[in-house]
């Protein structure tokens, strides 16, 4: 019996072990985000972990791209990206159980203390190094029209961690961090354990030798994906952060908002899976701009929607839009850089989300203070302005064809 098209044009077995490994990494920020104001505290850090956050997302900007250039020439020498996972997994894995250990045989007022944020920071840091590296295979295990269906594995497998985050807090935080962060050190290196059973170095197709490096990277591509990535950033930062909050606390006031925030995670989870069919059919830019302009408009009708069902369908549309967005950007992101380039593209991507983020932080001090009309609106021109790089980088793949 033959296989479908779709099957045939994706490495399902590789794809998997690498939404295995992103799932792991959710699992481990998720982890590390509740407990980081704790540990910090009992350090005599108290209201640190804003500084560190915004720290760790400033050396993210670099650290990304470099990762992904890195992985980039290493399968040029080696024919594989997989070694640079591995160290970075493993010296994150060893990191994370470092962390708990310094805060619990750790000395409060000796002047070590600093141990703990330095390690806390250099896990960051070990984090960056192979994220870009991972989701860049996903351009040799799926054919170019079929990557939004292979990243809506990936978006699944990490919502499904997410989702468990506003509604297991509680139950995670009386766990301790000893035991917490030795789950999530093991599940990482379980993941990529995985990956490596599945082949990662397997290939849908192989590029001539003779184009393997030479293919040059326009840098005005890689600005609108780096442009992308921190708009994209902004824009869901202010949905996720403040906007969608306060709708549900106003407007769904007898549902706990934990409760509704776990079910938003987990049905953006599954209507990504969707997401990834309609982008194989419809085209993944014309899907990507059309969730941004869409995401955009319902931002701001959201924020001023009254009544139960107005905001249900609100929210819902949203989820929907909001899938089409994180289920097609990345395959964007590797649209405007040659094959092998895949891992620069996506560093770039994932260094300009990390830019957004800590630029984020940095204007919106106080962000449960700000109006939510004010963020509806700050959100929209975000999204809008990711759009603008879209259709950008539809005019410049265009004009690169017809000039080679």
């Amino acid at each position: 019996m033959k296989k479908s098209q779709s099957q045939s044009l994706i490495l399902w077995r590789q794809v998997g072990g690498v939404a295995a490994l992103q799932g792991a990494i959710t699992l481990s920020w998720m982890l590390y985000r509740l407990y980081l104001p704790q540990l910090l505290a009992g350090f005599g850090f108290a209201g640190f972990d804003r500084g560190i956050t915004i720290l760790e997302d400033s050396l993210a900007v670099t650290i990304e791209p470099l990762a992904g250039w890195l992985s980039d020439k290493q399968r040029h020498w080696m024919g594989t990206r997989f070694p640079l996972i591995v160290v970075g997994t493993i010296l994150s894995s060893v990191l994370f159980i470092a962390i708990p250990a310094i805060f619990i045989f750790g000395n409060p007022v000796s002047p070590l203390r600093w141990m703990l944020p330095v390690v806390i920071v250099a896990w960051s840091i070990a984090m960056a190094m192979f994220r870009s590296p991972a989701v860049s295979l996903l351009g040799q295990y799926a054919a170019q029209t079929q990557l939004p269906q292979a990243m809506s594995l990936l978006v699944f497998v990490g919502g499904l961690a997410a989702a468990a985050k506003p509604v297991a807090g509680d139950f995670i935080l009386n766990l301790g961090p000893a035991f917490a962060f030795a789950i999530g050190s093991f599940v990482l290196l379980g993941a990529v354990a995985f990956l490596r059973s599945v082949n990662p170095d397997a290939a849908l197709s192989e590029l001539p030798p003779d184009t393997a490096i030479s293919e040059r990277v326009s840098i005005t591509a890689l600005g609108l994906v780096a442009v992308t990535g921190m708009a994209v950033a902004w824009g869901s930062r202010a949905m996720g952060e403040r906007i969608l909050p306060h709708v549900f606390q106003t407007q769904i006031a007898e549902v706990d908002s934990k409760l509704l925030m776990a079910g938003f995670s987990l049905a953006l989870a599954l209507a990504s899976l969707l997401a990834g069919v309609i982008a194989v059919r419809w085209g993944n830019q014309r899907t990507l701009l059309g969730g941004l302009v869409a995401t955009a408009v319902l931002l701001l009708i959201m924020v001023f929607s009254q009544g139960f069902v107005m905001v249900v369908a609100t929210v819902l549309a949203v989820i929907f839009t909001n899938s089409l967005i994180i289920t097609a950007v990345v395959p964007f992101a590797l649209s405007l850089v040659p094959p092998r380039r895949g891992g620069l593209g996506v560093g770039f991507y994932f260094g300009g989300f990390s830019l957004g983020m800590a630029l984020y932080s940095v204007v919106f001090v106080a962000p449960k203070v700000v109006p939510a009309v004010t963020t509806a609106i700050v959100g929209a021109i975000a999204f809008l302005l990711a759009g603008v790089c879209v259709v950008a980088g539809d005019r410049l793949k265009s004009t690169y064809h017809v000039t080679n």
